[in-house]
């Protein structure tokens, strides 16, 4: 190899007894005879069993013996213990600064129950006057007739009250797999993914599940439609960002 002189420098020669005790550094450190014995044994199991005891004995020699091996993961242990509390205490005030709650507080909480002495029908009816404005506009207003003669229309309005919110409606149980349920008809106080919450004439707040039952919904025009609750069960929320595709129904 050649040098900056242009002679050729070996730089893999040993190093001679002037460098070596100008360096300072021990070279030869003697090695406990028990920590070789567990490097050589660690070597041999850690090694694939398919090589051979030779190729396991050079891999010891040519990498591990006479060589300073780091156990340790630098990179782990850079951060000290009082950076861990800290970021550790970061998280725990991050969690108890939060501004919202969860699903099984709100339960605990009774976030979304209706008090018994709110459960009465002409507290709903101004939610219903709302509903039947924002409905309207999304339907238009055209008498019933009209609306039947326009088949393109009327698959128009059927779509928007698919994404519209239920909050306010009127609907009415038309069939259902349980009999107890048919006829059961008021305001829709909540609604929820799997069912309706409605307040009804005589001031019960009765829970009808959307599976299996057949919902009749009046619009302020005389429009009446149908809804399948098994094809209906999603939130409000979801229902507006959602594509439906046609599918087939079952008469119950």
């Amino acid at each position: 190899m050649g040098g900056a002189g242009g002679s050729d420098i070996d730089f893999y020669t040993p190093l001679n007894e002037q460098t070596k005790a100008r360096s300072g550094a021990p070279m030869d450190v003697p090695v406990n005879p028990t920590t070789r014995q567990f490097t050589e044994g660690f070597i041999d199991r850690t090694v694939d069993t398919n090589v051979s005891d030779v190729r396991a004995q050079a891999a010891y020699k040519g990498r591990v013996e006479g060589r300073m091996v780091l156990l340790t993961n630098p990179f782990k242990d850079k951060q000290s213990k009082s950076d861990r509390r800290v970021g550790s205490d970061s998280k725990l005030s991050k969690r108890s600064n939060r501004k919202t709650i969860t699903s099984k507080e709100k339960r605990a909480f009774k976030i979304y129950d209706i008090p018994k002495e709110a459960q009465r029908y002409e507290l709903f009816l101004p939610l219903h006057k709302l509903w039947s404005q924002y409905i309207t506009s999304l339907t238009g207003d055209k008498p019933i007739e009209k609306v039947m003669k326009d088949r393109k229309q009327c698959q128009n309005i059927l779509s928007r009250l698919l994404k519209a919110d239920m909050h306010g409606a009127i609907v009415s149980v038309d069939k259902a797999k349980c009999p107890n349920y048919i006829g059961i008809k008021g305001i829709v106080a909540q609604e929820t993914k799997n069912v309706f919450k409605i307040i009804t004439l005589d001031n019960r707040l009765v829970t009808v599940p959307k599976a299996h039952n057949v919902f009749t919904l009046e619009l302020q025009t005389g429009v009446q439609c149908q809804i399948y609750g098994s094809q209906f069960a999603y939130r409000a929320s979801e229902r507006a960002s959602r594509k439906f595709k046609p599918k087939p129904t079952i008469d119950l």
